[in-house]
């Protein structure tokens, strides 16, 4: 077998070379660098110092542009350019100067995560104060669900409701386990009232879903179907009532934003929750 290649099966055969660059392309653009900026830097790691008009060749890009992303990359300490022979070359510098740029990358979003939350109160002040009392916001998809789920992270101690399925079902694994972790991280609080839909659907749920919820933070009572279908999502927290819906290829969601609303659902919350038997998450 090449050494260019690596077998997955025996009829399926992938560059190495290929999959180490494309790995190395998306890793740049995660870090900032636009399409050509990262297939000029791939292309002088790949090939050693290039002339302006050999590396034109080499990615495609015109002569002219190939010299403002040089001066580009330059400025971002990736790219030297030397002088060999008479000849004007452009070189890419080692992996310790990406790393550098990865740790401001990493600084500048801790920075941005201290500072959120005082984002988040000035924002939330001044709609506020310019938004009536009361407003109701719909939702479609799947993303309009995610956006929803994400909001009650904006409750001010505890958010209660009825749970349908488990979250991964209609967001996906990835992102419940992110608002799981995030929730956990804001130290907020979460009781549910759940029904055999749930429970079958626990059954379902993958196993990474179903570890690491704080029995402490989370607590869920169960009530048979026959007494309380919980046949939708419901979330209540500070001001706020959310319904999802997905069901048969149906999803969406509302929220109400009203204090009245609110006060009214969580006291019936109270009376079922006490009705209610206490399960284990």
């Amino acid at each position: 077998m090449s050494k260019y290649f690596t077998s997955i099966d025996k009829d399926c055969k992938i560059d190495v070379q290929m999959v180490n660059k494309n790995t190395v392309l998306e890793f740049l653009n995660r870090l900032g660098f636009k399409n050509e900026e990262s297939l000029v830097y791939t292309t002088l790691v790949a090939n050693g110092p290039l002339t302006a008009l050999r590396l034109a060749r080499e990615t495609g890009i015109n002569r002219t542009k190939i010299y403002r992303l040089v001066e580009i990359l330059a400025k971002r300490g990736v790219v030297e350019e030397v002088v060999e022979e008479h000849q004007r070359l452009a070189r890419a510098v080692g992996p310790h100067k990406l790393e550098l740029l990865l740790k401001e990358r990493e600084a500048n979003a801790k920075l941005m995560r201290e500072v959120f939350p005082e984002v988040t109160q000035f924002i939330t002040t001044s709609t506020s104060a310019s938004d009536p009392q009361t407003k109701v916001l719909f939702y479609r998809g799947q993303e309009g669900i995610k956006q929803q789920v994400w909001n009650t992270l904006s409750a001010k101690k505890e958010c209660v409701g009825y749970t349908y399925r488990v979250l991964s079902e209609i967001t996906g694994l990835k992102f419940a386990i992110q608002w799981k972790e995030e929730f956990i991280r804001r130290n907020l609080f979460f009781r549910d009232i759940i029904s055999d839909e749930h429970l079958a659907s626990e059954k379902r749920a993958p196993k990474e879903y179903l570890a690491g919820w704080p029995k402490a933070r989370f607590k869920s009572r169960y009530l048979p179907s026959r007494v309380l279908n919980v046949n939708h999502q419901i979330d209540i927290y500070n001001d706020v009532v959310s319904f999802y819906n997905w069901y048969e290829g149906e999803v969406f969601g509302v929220e109400i934003y009203n204090q009245k609303i609110s006060h009214l659902q969580k006291q019936m919350f109270e009376i079922i929750w006490k009705q209610a038997k206490e399960i284990e998450f």
